[in-house]
């Protein structure tokens, strides 16, 4: 029989996983303190962990804690970038941040809650594993064990990833912190983020053949690490350690082989390379399995084998042309609503008991009454360009996404572009060969939102690919094995699914005109020959690459990811003159900040270094600021 001690115990237990409760039966539950760290003491751990509900709960809460990141999200891998600009004065913490002044204070550096997200993970790989290997619960068996193990790892594999896209040096821990005087005594040191990427590749590649294929139903399919959402991150993590590796030396942060000796020049350009081939292969594996699928699907519609829909590069939802007025079928579906076959792995939300408040938060929502702009809203140079068919940066006159992902009002006087994107849910347009004619949108309510918040999904894959294989065909790689008219066609394929009504054959025809999506006559348009490919990109040069980065802006808009593809890079070309002057169009006095590739990365808060930090607190902490950011550190 239970004490009252351990019944209190248990009970505080489960009054802390209600949530995950839910979010393990497809429902995710709101409960704002149950994020706090439990007690694990012997007697918790003998009482709790005792069945699999127990590990499945906490698997969910892992899952749940990430959810309620997403602003974070937005604000460490967008803000800093050329797609935001700050709506709110009195948003300071953010208008320091566009001006390249990054003060460790602010809250949004502050990195608690990952690693909550990472603890819970380190609970359940602990907990999973000993209640095996003690045969606690004998209905829950090896089988069951290890695609639980796979996901756990994974899942821990991405907050991590979050955090060395951000900070790039964090502290690395892999095993459970009970309580903040156990993780206070440990005083880890930061561990270089090139490293830690080394390590979580090999821990997820370890772990993957024993994932998940099918959970039974689109929501947790969606929602939960499969074998092909683990191939999309492991193919995004082995393009951001290539970046890492390229120049790494050069840029000082030297990266050594096991024997201590550091690469040079030569073996970094190598070992960059070969991450670069993997993140293809991966990527591949992804795209291979999602064409497999449409092909079954049309094969179950009985669509005969000529019909030109088996006729794709991509399994995309099309744009069909359904005459003057038509609705934005892809967004509708992609990110106006969950779980669509596009999608590869999301955060969910209910809209009833959970939803996704960043969207409504910082871009547009009507949380205080009627609907209006957030924190944040659009750069208007990505929203100014829709005279031109295809302009180099932003959206252009046959662009849906012009009207799915900015709100625009014919008479309005504001110059603000307010982003909707997944706040709206159906875009209906008036005129697909004008976007400036308007069209009409669907909102929903803030405290309804159950847009789900998109971590892979089919255009995230295809841009990664097409990035890899771009950077292979350049210096100094170089690779024969590859063609680069595959990222010239993926780059095209997007953006000719979102202006469906541009003209590809009339070329009299100049406002709607567009050369580089002439699918009549792909394959020979798309030799790889320099006259063709100049005619055919004359705005984005010969540069496949720059091309890519151009469509990865105008489709993920405020999805957390500008600024992170602005600093890979600046990894890889080992500066960042370059990137924030021509890509980015940076302020003269925003790149004399940035002159350093670490300055490109997030202050420790302060929080972390009065805790942990070496000449703060009591003096013997192991965490050493940013360098860029120590100028704006308060005297402790």
């Amino acid at each position: 029989m239970l004490t009252i001690l351990e019944t209190m115990k248990r009970k505080s237990i489960n009054k802390f996983l209600v949530a995950a409760v839910a979010l393990a039966t497809g429902v995710l539950t709101s409960c704002e303190d149950y994020l706090t760290l439990y007690p694990t003491d012997s007697i918790t751990k003998e009482y709790f962990w005792t069945t699999s509900n127990d590990v499945n709960n906490v698997r969910a809460a892992a899952y749940y804690q990430l959810s309620k990141n997403t602003n974070k999200i937005v604000e460490w891998g967008e803000i800093r970038s050329d797609n935001l600009v700050v709506n709110d004065m009195k948003q300071a913490q953010y208008r320091y941040m566009q001006e390249a002044v990054l003060r460790p204070t602010d809250g949004m550096f502050s990195w608690a809650d990952m690693y909550t997200g990472i603890n819970y993970c380190h609970e359940v790989l602990e907990n999973g594993q000993r209640m095996i290997d003690q045969n606690i619960d004998p209905s829950f068996t090896q089988s069951d064990w290890l695609p639980i193990k796979a996901e756990m790892i994974s899942l821990r594999a991405l907050y991590y990833f979050y955090l060395v896209r951000a900070f790039r040096n964090v502290p690395y821990v892999e095993h459970s912190v009970s309580t903040d005087a156990e993780a206070i005594a440990a005083r880890d040191s930061a561990t270089a983020g090139v490293v830690i990427l080394d390590s979580l590749i090999n821990s997820v590649e370890a772990v993957l053949p024993y994932a998940a294929t099918n959970y039974g139903n689109s929501i947790e399919n969606k929602g939960r690490w499969t074998n092909q959402s683990i191939h999309a991150l492991l193919a995004d993590m082995y393009l951001w350690r290539a970046g890492l590796v390229s120049h790494a030396k050069a840029k000082g942060f030297p990266v050594r082989k096991s024997d201590g000796t550091i690469l040079t020049e030569a073996e970094e350009n190598a070992l960059a390379g070969q991450l670069l081939v993997k993140s293809v292969e991966h990527a591949d594996v992804v795209l291979n399995k999602m064409m497999k699928d449409y092909q079954e699907r049309l094969d179950l519609a009985s669509v005969p084998q000529q019909d030109k829909r088996r006729e794709v590069y991509y399994p995309l939802i099309p744009n069909e042309d359904l005459g003057l007025t038509m609705i934005d079928i892809p967004y509708s579906f992609v990110l106006g609503s969950r779980n669509s076959i596009e999608s590869i792995f999301e955060l969910q939300y209910d809209g009833v008991n959970t939803y996704n408040g960043t969207f409504p938060d910082l871009f547009y929502g009507n949380a205080d009454g009627g609907f209006k702009a957030g924190k944040l809203t659009a750069n208007p140079l990505l929203f100014n360009a829709a005279q031109k068919v295809d302009p180099v940066k932003g959206y252009g006159r046959t662009d849906f996404r012009f009207l799915s992902y900015g709100l625009y009002e014919q008479d309005a006087k504001s110059s603000v572009n307010p982003i909707i994107k997944s706040v709206n849910t159906r875009t209906l347009i008036f005129d697909p060969t004008n976007v400036l004619k308007g069209g009409t949108v669907s909102f929903v309510n803030s405290k309804s939102s159950n847009a789900s918040w998109q971590v892979y999904r089919l255009a995230d894959i295809m841009m990664i690919k097409a990035e890899a294989i771009a950077r292979l065909k350049a210096k100094p790689f170089e690779n024969p094995n590859y063609d680069v008219r595959v990222a010239f066609r993926a780059a095209d394929e997007l953006f000719h699914r979102n202006n469906p009504k541009c003209d590809t054959v009339n070329s009299t025809n100049e406002d709607l005109y567009c050369v580089r999506v002439r699918q009549n006559k792909i394959d020979k348009d798309y030799a790889d020959k320099s006259k063709i490919i100049k005619e055919r990109y004359g705005a984005y040069g010969q540069n496949a690459l720059y091309l890519v980065y151009c469509e990865r802006q105008r489709e993920f808009l405020g999805e957390g990811k500008r600024w992170f593809d602005l600093v890979r890079e600046c990894e890889f070309k080992g500066s960042t003159k370059e990137t924030l002057s021509d890509w980015m169009g940076a302020s003269t006095s925003v790149r004399n900040r940035l002159r350093h590739i670490i300055s490109l990365y997030n202050p420790i808060h302060v929080d972390e270094l009065k805790a942990n930090g070496k000449g703060y607190g009591n003096g013997d902490g192991k965490l050493v600021q940013n360098p860029t950011w120590e100028r704006y550190m308060p005297k402790m």
